[in-house]
This record gives structure tokens, C-alpha cells and sequence, in this order.
């Protein structure tokens, strides 16, 4: 797990403090409730990058694909007549 990052649960320790109305003596139950909030993040952003790498790996190790020449040309489009000045 990466190193806690204090700044970032002090500032949202303050913010869930200010939406509460900044009641007094519940510093503690606020400064819990944003580790939980930190920890919850650090969980989702591994599992997003654990599944993309994953992926990464699984598209490398793939057979490339080879796109029939009748379907690449059907998908050039030709330029717009309207995008030529008259001259």
C-alpha cells in the first residue's frame, strides 16, 4: 500500500468537519471517516491499475488482427466537396 498521505486526509478531514456544520470535539470521528475515505481511493486506483495492466498485458500477447483490404478502403472516407474553395 502506498504511504498515507496526511495532507490530503486533513484537508478532507476539514471539509466532512465543515459540512457537519463544524460541530466541536468530533476532530476524531472526521479524521476516521477521511482515512477510511483515503483508504477506499488507494483500493480502487490499485484495482484500476492491477485490471489495466492486465489488459495491457492480455492486448500485447494477442495475435494482430488483419483487416481485409475492402473493409480498410470502405473506411477512408473521401474529402467533402464543401470543404474545396471555389477558385
Amino acid at each position: 500500500m502506498a504511504e498515507i498521505d496526511t495532507d490530503w486526509i486533513a484537508r478532507r478531514a476539514y471539509a466532512l468537519w465543515e459540512e457537519e456544520g463544524r460541530p466541536d470535539g468530533r476532530h476524531d470521528i472526521h479524521w476516521q471517516e477521511a482515512i477510511r475515505a483515503w483508504e477506499t481511493w488507494q483500493a480502487s486506483a490499485s484495482a484500476t491499475t492491477e485490471h489495466a495492466e492486465r489488459r495491457i498485458k492480455k492486448a500485447r500477447n494477442a495475435e494482430p488482427t488483419q483487416i481485409p483490404a475492402s473493409e480498410s478502403a470502405a473506411a477512408v472516407k473521401p474529402p467533402s466537396p464543401r470543404g474545396r474553395r471555389k477558385e
